[in-house]
């Protein structure tokens, strides 16, 4: 943990209030598509959302992942977050409503629907990638706090989502779109407040200390005017670019790929550790999850699960404030909680291969589902804490940038994988 100099602000709790609403913001977008499935599914049952939407957002969220991470200068940092948010805005306007307007399961439909959420994939990049890189400047309770919001983003999903079931429960279509319409509404909303905190935040004596030591002191034409560097600000300034300067040869010698490898050979352990973290998870959930039934919830059974994991999640998150903050502990946390991949699986077969009695698999369901989130949360949150207090400060935020890029990499390939278990899911229910 950082020690306080004279110069250090002092820690607000209200500022950790903000990094929570930050972490929400940072996936609330594609969180809320992913919650709405159902409406999606509605008018576009054809094109398979709860498979084709995540696979075409992955196009050009993993390529400009990389390219943030390669191209460390590719967009100021402010301008990430906010074209990250308002795009995130945007798109959940824009996508429901065009799945509305156009023919109801059509191939005009599928085409501007479908390249939305390509498009999106951008935005969701930018936004992922430039909170990450944002908060690997701070300490470690603000990451944490970061990474709980993330978590909060997916229960507030979820909680939302069982609000509009019950007051405006039913198949029909009108009622479909009232709650599509509340839904989004609400998002919007929460990002916009987001958006409003960015703004007035980002400027703050307090950013601007962590941001300076990683020369990222707010700068450029959207901030220009708005303060002036004291002298000892300036200090700081000159010392960390007399430092870029010295090694500017050695980076151009080496192409734009440099600095990616250089910084990977300082935390490739955590690089893979976050793939694997996310192979496992995404090989198991939602699919494999949420197809089991829970009790006897009905339309709820869904619903229901992805908040238990969310729950977990977030728990997972804050554990880390009293956990070993070690690479062993993590590599220990992430490696064992492979086992899952069996015993989450096999719990489907005792429900419909084995027919076993349904409060007794519901109850094994819900410890899987559980451990699946809990160790999610902490690897998650280790990995993002570790890495900004192994590296140089210049290299911080660029940690945070690289461990999103492998993180969606690691989500990619679970989503591979996933096809893999369906196959074997597949095989149980036919015995």
């Amino acid at each position: 943990m950082e020690e306080l100099s004279p110069e250090t602000p002092k820690k607000k709790f209200g500022f950790q209030l903000i990094f929570i609403l930050y972490g929400v913001a940072s996936l609330l977008g594609w969180n809320a598509l992913l919650t709405k499935l159902d409406f999606f599914n509605h008018f576009l049952k054809g094109m398979n959302p709860n498979t084709s939407f995540s696979f075409l957002n992955y196009i050009l969220n993993i390529f400009f992942q990389f390219l943030l991470v390669v191209k460390k200068d590719l967009f100021p940092l402010k301008c990430q977050l906010l074209v990250g948010i308002i795009g995130s805005i945007f798109f959940l306007l824009a996508i429901p409503i065009s799945t509305m307007l156009l023919p109801k399961d059509s191939l005009p439909n599928y085409l501007v629907t479908g390249g939305l959420v390509v498009l999106m994939g951008f935005i969701n990049a930018l936004a992922s990638g430039g909170f990450f890189n944002f908060v690997s400047h701070f300490p470690l309770e603000y990451i944490v706090a970061f990474s709980a919001g993330q978590g909060f983003s997916g229960i507030a999903m979820n909680v939302l989502e069982y609000i509009v079931l019950v007051s405006a429960g039913g198949e029909e279509e009108n009622l479909i779109i009232l709650r599509a319409w509340i839904f989004f509404g609400v998002s919007v909303f929460i990002l916009l407040l987001s958006l409003i905190l960015v703004l007035f935040n980002y400027n703050s004596e307090f950013t601007k200390y962590y941001l300076s030591k990683s020369s990222e002191i707010p700068k450029g034409s959207l901030l220009e005017g708005d303060t002036q560097l004291n002298e000892e600000e300036q200090g700081i300034v000159s010392e960390k670019e007399n430092e870029k300067e010295a090694n500017v040869g050695k980076e151009k010698s080496g192409g734009p790929l440099t600095v990616f490898i250089t910084l990977f050979k300082k935390i490739w352990d955590l690089d893979l550790l976050m793939v694997w973290i996310y192979i496992v998870t995404f090989a198991l959930f939602p699919n494999a999850s949420i197809g089991q039934k829970l009790f006897n919830f009905g339309q709820y059974n869904s619903i229901t699960i992805i908040t238990i994991y969310n729950v977990g999640d977030t728990i997972g998150r804050y554990l880390v404030k009293i956990l070993p903050k070690t690479k062993r502990f993590n590599s220990v946390v992430i490696i064992n909680r492979s086992f899952l991949l069996f015993t989450l699986v096999f719990n489907y077969y005792c429900q419909d291969g084995l027919h076993l009695d349904r409060t007794l698999t519901s109850i094994l369901l819900i410890l899987n589902v559980l451990i699946l989130a809990i160790t999610n949360g902490i690897g998650t949150t280790l990995c993002f804490g570790i890495a900004p207090e192994i590296v140089e400060d210049e290299y911080k935020g660029l940690a945070g940038t690289s461990l999103s890029f492998f993180l969606i990499v690691g989500i990619f390939l679970g989503s591979c994988v996933n096809f893999g278990v369906d196959a074997i899911i597949s095989l149980f229910r036919e015995t």
